[in-house]
């Protein structure tokens, strides 16, 4: 131990005796694991921020020499997957068969964390783009991204607005694009599922394509809500069997959302077991 640490303890102790205040008492072990996750944490954020800033790059110059959006793809597929790599992510994945490659699926996961963008751009197997909170597409190279690939923007604060971005994924979902979304429409603070928006359960009565459902587990652990320090761990990332929508009408629009609210937590029961 430092002299002058130690200096400062007995300093401490005797000031004890004195008045009564209590010694400081100095836990090495666990300083010294906050001290090198902080550590890790900063490293971690710094590559994120120049990774973004990089495939963000190759992404937006790849419209002259990939337009379709092939090498945008695999530039979001390569950010994720460098991006977990380095912030120590391990996923366990399972259920990659109910992916079809050769059909059209919309994919809808719980949210408990930024991660979870990460995390699903790296699993899922198959082209797709994402319907978003308007938000994302403010930050620098990674909104550029989403713009020109021309995902779908919602605007939370305007129902009006909302209804009309869900009209173009509609669209874009009858051309053959899938999609992902996070029926919850926002993070979950204590891992729960919350309740859904209405949002995506009008989309597949627009197109009668079917959902595959997705539960994540892990992420809130990594990177919390509102939270900048990331920590390394294992997701774990169950996909369910797809869910038909083509035999529902608006009036039954509650029972779609409480059968694929039925499954993901199905999904987190098995994590469970």
């Amino acid at each position: 131990m430092p002299e002058n640490f130690r200096k400062a303890l007995l300093i401490n102790n005797q000031l004890y005796e004195k008045i009564g205040t209590k010694p400081l008492v100095i836990n090495s072990k666990k300083a010294a694991v906050f001290a090198l996750e902080t550590v890790h944490s900063l490293i971690s954020s710094a590559f994120i921020i120049v990774n973004t800033s990089f495939w963000g790059i190759l992404s937006i110059s790849s419209v002259f020499y990939s337009p379709g959006g092939t090498m945008a793809h695999l530039c979001m597929q390569l950010w994720s997957r460098t991006s977990l790599w380095v912030s120590g992510v391990n996923l366990l994945t399972e259920g990659l068969e109910n992916i079809d490659d050769r059909k059209v699926q919309i994919f809808a996961s719980n949210h408990n964390s930024h991660f979870d963008i990460f995390v699903l751009s790296a699993v899922i197997p198959v082209r797709f783009g994402w319907v978003a909170k308007k938000e994302l597409f403010k930050i620098p190279f990674m909104g550029w991204h989403m713009k020109l690939q021309r995902y779908i923007a919602i605007d939370r604060s305007n129902k009006e607005l909302a209804r009309k971005s869900m009209d173009e994924a509609a669209d874009k979902i009858r051309e053959g694009n899938r999609i992902t979304i996070f029926p919850e429409g926002t993070r979950s603070k204590d891992g729960n599922l919350q309740p859904f928006k209405k949002g995506l359960f009008y989309l597949c009565l627009k197109t009668g394509v079917p959902i595959v459902p997705i539960y994540i587990d892990g992420t809130g652990r990594v990177l919390r809500s509102h939270s900048l320090r990331i920590k390394p761990g294992t997701v774990k990332i169950r996909i369910g069997k797809e869910m038909k929508t083509s035999g529902y009408t608006e009036d039954r629009i509650e029972d779609m959302m409480n059968e694929l609210r039925k499954r993901m937590l199905a999904l987190r029961q098995d994590r469970a077991s």
